[in-house]
This record gives structure tokens, sequence and C-alpha cells, in this order.
């Protein structure tokens, strides 16, 4: 087990494992699957050119048995190879979110039929979120403090990852539109750290209080500073920053631009008929993100269909149906059961997702610029 002997989630899981004796077959077989994506997934970060297939194949073998062997604790061993890639520019805990998020996928295809298919996933997923948040910890506690989150930074850790003079990558998001520009480090009278960057996102980072600066030599972390002072001098804004800390840059940065739709929205499952509410989230490009507050049970990873009012560039709405399934269930203090849904869509409704992603993003690019020239 990827976990230590003395923590209550492993001694949890002992008990729980005995309900998970008919997957023995699953996990024996799925092993081979595991590494190859393992493998691949190692290969698709930047700087593993040096790291040989013979220690991944080793690493993803050790690591696959330790997680599946549900009466051992962890090993020291499998923590300090995860180190070994990680210094190599992998993000291990999003590798293995991807992998065991993977693992679920394949458990609930082959065991679909099977009764006790939800007591499966429930026991898995509390397991694999332990697993994470142990290797987590501990792979903050064996390393260097400057790669601890929430942790602030030291000055000479300042002095080598915002030095004076230098460029950065920022990042703000606007009304769901993640925003990256770039900035010129500097130093105030005082030695703090300000940012020159262009007027119209020192209006953003104003608005939102804070920026992060990524990079991907700090991969899978990012800093976070807090916006303290700021001035416009016409096209150019200085913003004085502080309280520089870590941050797990995974969780504060969004790989595709999404955006919302304020419409009211049914969903209804395809092989029962039921209809039920529906808030939009989000949308992007390639899917469309739902959720559900409802007090009665759902079936999990049914099919749903939802109809999608998308409004076009000559003021008409255009509607399109898409399909999904309920992904997955998170609990409230009220006990409500969230559940969210993922709608993915077809090549052609890409198209008609991605047009109107790229029109609302630039609504919304000319707001900020309006909202600049008006502080400016």
């Amino acid at each position: 087990m990827i976990l230590p002997k003395d923590s209550e989630a492993y001694r949890k899981m002992q008990k729980e494992s005995r309900d998970l004796l008919p997957l023995t077959p699953f996990f024996n077989r799925y092993k081979e699957s595991f590494q190859a994506h393992f493998i691949e997934e190692v290969k698709k970060e930047a700087g593993v050119t040096r790291i040989k297939e013979r220690f991944l194949h080793l690493l993803s073998s050790k690591f696959y048995d330790g997680l599946t062997d549900f009466k051992a604790p962890a090993t020291k061993s499998v923590v300090e190879e995860f180190l070994q890639i990680r210094n190599r520019g992998v993000p291990p805990l999003l590798l293995l979110q991807k992998l065991l998020s993977s693992m679920i996928l394949r458990v609930v295809n082959d065991y679909s039929d099977d009764r006790d298919l939800f007591r499966y996933i429930q026991i898995l997923s509390g397991y694999f979120d332990s697993v994470l948040e142990y290797l987590k910890t501990v792979l903050q506690a064996d390393t260097d403090r400057e790669f601890a989150t929430r942790v602030a930074l030291k000055p000479n850790e300042m002095q080598k990852w915002l030095p004076a003079g230098s460029g950065v990558r920022l990042l703000n998001v606007y009304k769901g539109i993640p925003v990256v520009y770039e900035a010129i480090v500097g130093r105030s009278s005082n030695e703090k750290v300000v940012l020159q960057m262009p007027s119209e996102r020192g209006v953003l980072a104003q608005m939102e209080g804070r920026v992060v600066h990524f990079d991907r030599r700090m991969e899978p972390f990012a800093i976070e500073m807090k916006i303290g002072r700021i001035a416009f001098r016409g096209d150019v804004a200085i913003a004085e920053v502080e309280d520089a800390a870590w941050i797990d840059s995974i969780a504060h940065r969004r790989k595709r631009v999404r955006v919302s739709l304020d419409t009211p929205l049914k969903a209804r499952i395809t092989a029962l008929g039921r209809q039920f509410n529906v808030d939009l989230i989000d949308i992007s490009g390639n899917g469309v993100c739902l959720q559900t507050d409802v007090g009665y049970g759902l079936p999990l990873y049914e099919q749903v269909e939802v109809t999608l009012p998308i409004p076009q560039e000559d003021g008409s709405v255009r509607n399109i149906v898409m399909r999904g399934s309920l992904q997955y269930i998170s609990t409230h203090g009220d006990s409500r059961r969230r559940y969210h849904i993922f709608l993915h869509a077809s090549p052609r409704k890409e198209e008609i997702l991605s047009a109107f992603v790229t029109r609302r993003e630039l609504d919304l690019l000319r707001e900020l610029k309006s909202l600049a020239k008006r502080r400016t």
C-alpha cells in the first residue's frame, strides 16, 4: 500500500480492501497497461531524454505492486525514485492523477454489470485520494523547502526566481478567461519586488489582488504574489508585490480557455428518460462542464443528453444536442450530493463551441482594455 503504516487511511484501507477481492484478476492483468501508460506520460514531459526506459519500467512496476498490495505499507524507495523523476522535470503528482483516473475508468468499463461496482469505486477513489495526499506530503518534506507549497519565499529564493531585470510569465483569470502575459522584474527603493506590465494587465492584476508567476523549471509549483500598491504611467503599470509564496501551479493554471453561459438547462438520462435541472459551469472548445445538486440518487456514469443554446455572431441562437455522463460525486455539509457532468463534443460541435469561446474571449479582452483606459 502506498500509505504509511501508522496512518488512519492505512488502517481503513486494510479493512476495506477485503471488498476488493473480486478485482484481483483485474489488478493482475492491468499491470502491463499501467506501465505502458506510465512510460508514455513521462515521455511527454520536457527534460526526460536522459531517463532510461529501463528505470521507468522498474519504477512503474514497483509503484504498481506497492499500490495494489493492500497488506504492506509504503516503501521509502518508491518516494526516492519519484523524487528523481521530479528533479528531471516530471510533475509526479499530476502524472499519478492521470494514471489513477485511468484505472478507475477501466474498472468501471470492465465491471459495469457487477452489482458492487459503486462500492469498488468508492473504496478505490478514497484510497487513491489518500495516496496522492501522502505522496504530496512526503515529496515536499523530503525536498528542499523551496518546493513546499504555501511556504513564503526566502530572500535568496526571491533573488533566484525573481532576479531584477528578468522577464517573467504571469497569469490572472478574468471572468473565466486565463490571461497570460509578460512582466519585467524590478526592485523598489525599499527593496520590494515590483513588476512592470502593460496597463490593461495591471488593471486585471489589481482587480484580482494577486498574480501567479509560473515557469517550467518550477513545475509542479508556481509562485503567487499579492498586489500591494500599483501605479499607472500611460501604457505601463508598475505593481509592488508582497507575500510571495509557493502554490500548486496545476490547481491555479487552466490549460484551456473556459467561458460561462448564464442560461437554465435540463439534462435527460438517455436510458431512463428522467429529466433534472443542471448548472452550466463552463464551456471550452472541446466540451462542457455541468453540475447538478439534487436530493435523490442518480446512476453514476449514466449517459445524459443536454440541449445547449449557443449564441451566434449574428445574434441568433443555435441549439446543439450534446451527450456525456455523470462522472463523479462530491458531498457537502448539507449531505446533498453534487454530480459533476462532462459533455464531449464531436469535431463539428467543437467548431461551434470554439467559435463561441473565441468570440467571448475577444469580448472580455476588449472589456478589459476599456477598463484600463478609464483607469489610466
